[in-house]
């Protein structure tokens, strides 16, 4: 029993130890989100700080709205993902979820929602530069008093991570950490050790082997639960740990719980029978 206890304390704690040493780096959302912002933010200054002595007054009053807008889009923080490039960094007018650009959002703000739909459908990803043949961005950028450099410096580029990221689409590839490939290694270890302490005839006793995998198994069933469900290599990593723990759990329980009947002694024996004059048979004896 004690022996169980100690081993099953050891393993929780090796698994800990492994976990806490996992590095934890801020996801690629979080990342992207934080670098957006950060744009948004040096574009409004930049451009609240220009000088802009030709426009007209009804230019600079559509000007500083628009520059509102910008602000309100900054700290509002929600960005589109360009999931249909995901090796590399693409403007995308509308995303997948129907998120709209930066530069999208302020000609939808103004009232232009069928400008910013008619470019989405025919030049998604298009950049701002590629759109002054269009007369009707041409139209918006001069009754706001937003020339074509600053639209263009506005609209940023928008990624999904790579192949390595954290794309919010079906199919993205959740790598596994070092910390957890270890943390993998030791769980699925308790695992087996625990399953051959209950197999085999070690001379430990039944419920201290039970208690060993019980403990084993919830480690496993702990490491892997989180990254059910995740593609790549860490959700992989997850189903393993989760499928081990259970058997081992399961098998603890049984070990713990399962009921032991003793053997039942036979209503029927047999004995040799030996008679007078050195007759000798085979005597049975029959219980009701």
């Amino acid at each position: 029993m004690r022996k169980a206890v100690i081993f099953s304390t050891v393993m929780t704690g090796a698994l800990a130890a492994a976990l806490w040493r996992s590095p934890v780096s801020p996801s690629f959302a979080v990342a992207e989100r934080t670098r957006l912002r950060a744009h948004f933010d040096s574009v409004e200054r930049e451009l609240r700080a220009r000088d802009v002595p030709g426009l007209t007054a009804a230019q600079r009053a559509a000007r500083a709205r628009v520059l509102d807008v910008l602000h309100a889009y900054q700290v509002r923080g929600v960005f589109p993902r360009n999931t249909d490039f995901p090796d590399r960094d693409v403007p995308v007018f509308i995303d997948w979820r129907g998120i709209r650009c930066g530069f999208a959002y302020l000609v939808e703000q103004t009232g232009h929602e069928d400008l910013v739909l008619r470019i989405a459908a025919t030049r998604n990803y298009a950049r701002v530069p590629e759109l002054k043949d269009d007369p009707d961005v041409r139209r918006w950028l001069v009754e706001n008093g937003i020339t074509l450099a600053e639209a263009t410096r506005i609209q940023p580029t928008y990624g999904c991570g790579g192949p390595t990221g954290d794309c919010a689409v079906a199919g993205a590839v959740h790598p596994a950490s070092q910390g957890y490939k270890l943390a993998t290694g030791v769980a699925v270890g308790a695992n087996v050790a625990t399953f051959t302490l209950n197999v085999l005839h070690t001379g430990l006793s039944r419920q201290a082997s039970g208690i060993a995998a019980v403990g084993a198994g919830t480690i496993g069933i702990i490491a892997g639960a989180p990254n059910l469900g995740t593609s790549g290599p860490r959700g992989t990593l997850g189903l393993l740990n989760a499928g081990v723990g259970t058997a081992s759990l399961a098998l603890g329980a049984v070990r713990l719980f399962g009921i032991t009947h003793p053997a039942t002694p036979s209503r029927v024996s047999l004995a040799p029978w030996f008679g007078p004059r050195s007759a000798t048979g085979l005597a049975a004896r029959v219980e009701f």
